[in-house]
C-alpha cells in the first residue's frame, strides 16, 4: 500500500509540474516580442532563444509578424524586410538579419563612427573586414538541477554579402554546464 501512495504521490507531483510547465509555456507568446528589444539586448537569453525558434513557425513566424524573407546572399545569415523601420543604436532600418545566436539590424553608416559610438573594438585588426563584440550581460544561474550560464553581446560586424553596411545587434547565448 505505501508503494502505491508513493507511486500515486509521484504521479501527482509530475502532472502538476507537467501543467505548469505547461502553463509557463502558453504564456510565452513569441508574437509580443519586440524585435526592437531584441535587437538592444534587452532579452534574456531564454526569451530571445524562445522567440528565434518559432520564425519558421506558421502562427507565431516570420509572417505572422508581416515579415518578408529576403535573399541574403550569405548562407550564415537570414534576412527579412520588416513593414516598418526600427531604430537601432539611433539608426532606422527595415532590414535585419539572424546568424546563429544573434539577431542584428543591416544599417547604412560608417561602420568605424558606430564601433566607437558602441564601445566595440575590432579584433580582426585595421583592416576592412570588421568584427567585434561588447559583453552587455553574463549570469551563471541553477534552475531543475542544470547550471546554466547565459550571455547576452552586443556585436557588431561587416560582411563582403552587404558591402558598405554595418550588421550590428545582439548574440544570445546560453551554455549549459557539467
Amino acid at each position: 500500500m505505501k508503494k502505491w501512495v508513493s507511486v500515486a504521490i509521484a504521479v501527482t507531483v509530475a502532472c502538476l509540474s507537467a501543467a505548469s510547465a505547461t502553463a509557463e509555456e502558453q504564456e510565452f507568446d513569441p508574437l509580443a516580442v519586440d524585435v526592437a528589444e531584441a535587437l538592444e539586448c534587452r532579452l534574456d537569453p531564454r526569451t530571445y532563444n524562445g522567440f528565434a525558434l518559432t520564425l519558421g513557425s506558421d502562427d507565431s513566424g516570420y509572417q505572422a509578424r508581416g515579415w518578408k524573407r529576403q535573399e541574403s546572399n550569405n548562407s550564415f545569415l537570414s534576412q527579412y524586410e520588416l513593414p516598418e523601420p526600427v531604430i537601432v543604436a539611433g539608426h532606422s532600418t527595415r532590414t535585419i538579419v539572424f546568424s546563429s545566436s544573434a539577431i542584428m539590424a543591416v544599417l547604412d553608416i560608417d561602420i568605424k563612427e558606430l564601433a566607437h559610438h558602441e564601445t566595440i573594438e575590432n579584433v580582426m585588426g585595421n583592416g576592412q573586414k570588421f568584427l567585434g563584440e561588447r559583453v552587455i550581460s553574463s549570469k551563471t544561474e541553477t534552475d531543475d538541477g542544470l547550471t546554466f550560464t547565459a550571455t547576452v553581446k552586443r556585436v557588431l560586424s561587416n560582411v563582403t554579402s552587404h558591402p558598405g553596411k554595418a550588421l550590428l545587434g545582439c548574440s544570445y547565448a546560453v551554455e549549459i554546464k557539467d
